[in-house]
This record gives C-alpha cells, sequence and structure tokens, in this order.
C-alpha cells in the first residue's frame, strides 16, 4: 500500500497542475480582443521590410517624384509628391523597398 501512495499523490499533482495550465492560470478563457483598425495605427500601413537609405540630396525631379542622393542611387516617390521643404545638399534619411530595378521611396526625412 505504502508502495503506491506516492505514485498515486505524484499522479494526482500533475493531472491538477496541466489542468490549471489549459485553463490559462487564471481559471477563465479570455478571447483576445480584435487590432484596432488601420485607420488609427499607422504600423498596420506600413511594411515591415523597408529599408533605409542616408546621404546628401544630389538631384529633385519634382516631375517624376525622385530624388537622387550623392551616391547617384534614385528614389521614386509617389504621383503628386511635394518636395517643397527639401534642398539639395540636404542631409536627409528615405525609407524604401525594392519593386524590381526602382528604389520604392515611402518616406523623406531630413536629418
Amino acid at each position: 500500500m505504502r508502495n503506491l501512495v506516492l505514485p498515486v499523490l505524484l499522479v494526482a499533482a500533475l493531472s491538477a497542475s496541466s489542468g490549471v495550465m489549459a485553463a490559462g492560470y487564471g481559471g477563465a478563457m479570455v478571447a483576445p480582443k480584435s487590432p484596432a483598425p488601420a485607420a488609427h495605427t499607422l504600423a498596420v500601413a506600413t511594411p515591415i521590410h523597408l529599408k533605409t537609405a542616408r546621404g546628401i540630396v544630389k538631384l529633385i525631379d519634382a516631375k517624376a517624384c525622385t530624388v537622387t542622393l550623392t551616391s547617384r542611387n534614385v528614389y521614386q516617390f509617389e504621383p503628386k509628391c511635394d518636395f517643397s521643404k527639401l534642398k539639395v545638399g540636404e542631409r536627409v534619411t528615405i525609407k524604401w523597398e525594392p519593386k524590381g530595378k526602382l528604389r520604392d521611396a515611402t518616406l523623406i526625412a531630413a536629418r
């Protein structure tokens, strides 16, 4: 009889603790909250795989919506871009992603 007491207690303790773990430590399962709408969060709209380029502006083409850095890399922005606050010779940081041979830029900021 003594030989069975320790194994029985061990099995009972393990089954009780696994039941608590399955219940999520609180006993009640709570459904996860739904994410906020995309209009309220910017992180949803921006791709995670953006690359960063830093350099000095060499050329600005407002008609073609492109910016060329002194490294000779050309970054294409979306139509109707506004480069009015940007100057040649200014140090900038550009967030971009490769699309074929193009560098599709989404953000430019002066440093």
